[in-house]
């Protein structure tokens, strides 16, 4: 059996998002929590590499919540085929609740050479609040320009 690697543009595919926080990084995925301080919609995202180990081969990507997956799949693909698979869910996060899930790949004749798990913070709509130090904190009154008053 052949040993396979990753190349250049697979690891470019397995990068996660400049914004995002890497969560896991390995051949088999992951089951954790994650929690905020303040509500937040948070993406969650998986991507997977690998090679189909056999005619038909497969990658299905699966993040599980609550009960519902969302699934992202690349094959089935012709023997030795490089195969790559992602999927990413929005999900709010409530002020310190946590929320659970599982990421992970799920081969089919297919040998998986890496996964990668990531959440990111979505923008929110509302601008962050602004520090007050003291309740004071107003911009100096302006002069008018071109008064000389002596």
């Amino acid at each position: 059996m052949a040993h396979h690697k990753l190349n250049e543009d697979d690891d470019h595919f397995l990068q996660v998002p400049q914004d995002a926080t890497l969560i896991f990084a390995g051949l088999s995925g992951t089951e954790t929590w994650i929690e905020r301080t303040h509500d937040a919609v948070v993406r969650i995202g998986i991507k997977s590499v690998g090679v189909a180990t056999s005619g038909g081969g497969s990658l299905e990507v699966c993040v599980e919540i609550a009960g519902d997956v969302a699934k992202g799949q690349d094959g089935p693909s012709p023997l030795e085929t490089q195969l790559r698979a992602s999927q990413a869910v929005q999900v709010l996060v409530k002020a310190g609740e946590r929320v659970a899930f599982k990421a992970y790949p799920n081969p089919s004749g297919a040998e998986v050479l890496r996964t990668v798990v990531w959440a990111a913070d979505m923008a929110s709509d509302h601008p962050a609040p602004q520090p007050v130090k003291n309740g004071r904190d107003q911009p100096a009154p302006q002069r008018p320009m071109g008064s000389d008053a002596h």
